[in-house]
């Protein structure tokens, strides 16, 4: 269900520009001619709420007509001049009793999104028609590498008040050229596409800007429609009957990230990297050339702030992509093209209509700064709370196009808070780590269906596939998947609606509050002296149940302490990662340690799950006379002496895991 990604350059032009010959545009990167310019008109009608929440959010839902990708686009920020593109089908989305000109947008769209609109109604808000003249730099096979549209652009806005306006434009974007991944794979010469898909949105691109729905950009406001329309008193938008925290945050107060309209930012809305916005890095006016590249002053120090043209989780254009968009920038740019003022055609008409606020000047960006032994330890772990926080809803549009690992990503976000929160309880409100750890812990359960299942079925494929063929008795791979997929879907369906849920919409403001929560006593001492205090506590707890577990007979009782150990042993391993910017190696070390543990009596957990689930299926195929019984009994017997092992070995490794000298910085 993802999207391409969508690599491009914007520009403004005057009413008189004329489009330079871009014969000798790119010539040294693989662009061998220019394609016949094709002209034809669009016509979108853009969709959003009443107090433009995808608007302020820097994402776009239209339904476009005309040209060569009729459908419904939903377009999410995806780095420095990058969005995410997912298309549907015009019959994806439904006439209301108004007509088609007032469709229903496409119901998954809709859900992509659902964290920004916060059970607000979309309607038409804008309607533009482009007179677009496309042109395409071709490589030596006639694949196109670049296009560059000149745009005359005609455009109202819809609602109670209609404002007529027009414009001009030039964008420029890369068609099969690179796009590398975070590896920093080369694109090839040719321009051949390394990656279309989208991956994990919301990382810090290039530039410094965090991106995707919902978390801060450069300049500290929120970009998940966390900006108050006016006073930040929920709106009409807001979903009828929705608990107080819900529609306080419909109206526009901050939820995970960024500031309301007047307010402070607080932890959890700083941006994640240094950077500019992309619409604030600078309006460049047109300058000489040299040897093909820009001397602009102000080009030059964007070009050099963001490094490259970034995508979703590091994607970027790869080296001859980003060399193609400078030398046809170049061309523009000494023709009188300068920056356009806004990153879409719908945020340029709303500025010029006065009903959204102008684009915020260029600021210099903080660096969140890391935390440090004179902090105190309250701010040491909401910093650490901020970043899980920030991942959660990085990865919650992905968790709905059902990307790959989507779900496991949030719910390891999901643990963490939980975990954190668990260890070092002393330092919050004991009413709200309380009411979190409720809500954590069944969202991780509902996303936690569709994960196991998933897990489940790869490794029982490869076990399969490392059996002798004789040993392999009747359809066994349709059994095992017949069972797993099943409890995949289910698991999906519950996955979905806890996020689709009024709860889930609290959750996040919530967390949101853990920033500006009152501390305890102990959260306003020195971090270096409380909390190796905590996590202490939390360490002998655990060596305390393996103790337990120990001297416990082998069986399901044992079984069951040592998934209890388990379990704390990643709270352990959470806090050492929690406290590394305190207390670096040591603090790495226990992390480490504590982690070798988990993946110990991770593999015991699995394999004791596993045989549990085999167990049943084979006595059911054993009663229903299938030959698929013998196998699924082998297997039952693989995975005990699997459980087994991995019991042996962990205990065998103890005494190096829980070595004092590892702990020596525990005991301040």
């Amino acid at each position: 269900m993802g999207g391409r990604v969508e690599i491009e350059r914007k520009f403004a032009v005057e009413p008189g520009f004329a489009l330079p010959s871009l014969v000798d545009a790119g010539r040294d990167v693989g662009v061998a001619a220019v394609g016949t310019p094709e002209t034809f008109t669009q016509e979108a009608v853009y969709y959003d709420s009443e107090d433009l929440r995808l608007a302020r959010a820097k994402i776009t839902l239209r339904r476009r007509t005309g040209g060569t990708d009729d459908g419904w686009h939903l377009k999410l920020p995806a780095g420095t001049g990058a969005r995410e593109e997912i298309h549907r089908a015009l019959d994806a989305g439904e006439p209301d009793e108004r007509g088609v000109a007032n469709c229903a947008p496409p119901a998954d769209l809709l859900d992509i999104v659902f964290l920004v609109l916060r059970g607000a109604r979309v309607s038409p808000v804008a309607r533009l028609v482009t007179t677009r003249t496309a042109t395409r730099l071709l490589d030596a096979a006639g694949a196109g590498l670049v296009e560059i549209v000149d745009d005359h652009v005609h455009a109202q806005t819809l609602g109670e008040q209609t404002v007529l306006t027009q414009w001009r434009e030039v964008e420029v974007e890369l068609l099969d050229a690179a796009v590398a991944g975070p590896a920093g794979t080369a694109a090839k010469a040719g321009g051949e596409a390394v990656s279309g898909k989208a991956a994990a949105n919301g990382k810090a691109a290039a530039n410094g800007k965090v991106v995707g729905t919902g978390k801060a950009v450069a300049d500290g406001k929120a970009a998940a429609g966390g900006k108050a329309a006016g006073d930040g008193k929920a709106t009409a938008g807001a979903k009828s009957g929705a608990t107080d925290k819900t529609a306080a945050a419909a109206g526009g107060k901050a939820t995970a990230s960024g500031k309301a309209a007047g307010g402070k930012g607080s932890t959890l809305g700083k941006a994640a990297a240094p950077g500019k916005t992309a619409a604030d890095a600078g309006k460049a006016s047109a300058g000489k050339t040299s040897g093909g590249k820009a001397t602009d002053a102000k080009a030059t120090e964007r070009r050099a702030a963001k490094g490259a043209d970034a995508g979703p989780d590091g994607a970027q254009a790869g080296p001859v992509g980003t060399r193609l968009l400078d030398a046809v920038e170049a061309v523009l740019r000494a023709a009188g093209a300068s920056d356009a003022p806004h990153g879409s055609k719908l945020a340029h008409l709303l500025s010029l209509a006065h009903t959204a606020p102008p684009e915020p000047a260029a600021e210099p960006a903080e660096r969140p700064r890391r935390p440090g032994r004179g902090d105190t330890a309250g701010e040491v772990l909401r910093a650490y709370l901020a970043e899980q926080v920030a991942a959660l809803l990085a990865v919650d549009p992905r968790v709905r196009m059902d990307e790959p690992d989507a779900v496991h990503k949030m719910r390891v976000a999901t643990r963490r808070m939980r975990s954190t929160l668990r260890t070092f309880a002393a330092l919050f409100p004991a009413d709200l780590v309380a009411h979190l750890d409720v809500e954590l812990g069944d969202l991780a359960g509902a996303l936690s269906g569709a994960r196991d299942s998933e897990v489940q079925l790869a490794y029982f494929d490869s076990r399969l596939a490392a059996l002798p063929s004789d040993l392999v008795r009747g359809p066994i791979e349709e059994s095992l998947s017949g069972h797993l997929s099943a409890g995949m879907a289910a698991g999906r369906d519950t996955a979905l609606a806890a996020l689709r849920g009024e709860r889930y919409l609290v959750l996040v403001v919530d967390l949101a509050e853990l920033s500006r929560a009152p501390l305890s006593a102990r959260a306003r001492r020195p971090a270096a002296t409380e909390l190796p205090r905590l996590v202490r506590e939390a360490d002998r707890r655990f060596a305390r149940k393996v103790a337990t577990a120990a001297a416990t007979p082998a069986g399901h009782d044992r079984d069951e302490l040592l998934h209890s150990a388990r379990k704390q042993a990643k709270r352990l391993r959470y806090a050492g990662e929690a406290l590394t910017p305190i207390f670096g190696a040591d603090a790495r070390t226990l992390a480490k340690l504590s982690g070798e543990a988990q993946e110990l009596l991770g593999t015991h957990q699995d394999a004791t799950v596993a045989a549990g689930l085999l167990r049943s299926w084979g006595v059911a195929a054993q009663q229903a006379g299938d030959a698929t019984a013998f196998t699924y009994g082998l297997l039952l017997g693989l995975e005990e002496l699997r459980a087994r092992t991995a019991e042996r070995d962990f205990f065998d490794a103890w005494p190096a895991l829980s070595a004092p000298e590892h702990r020596r910085w525990l005991k301040v």
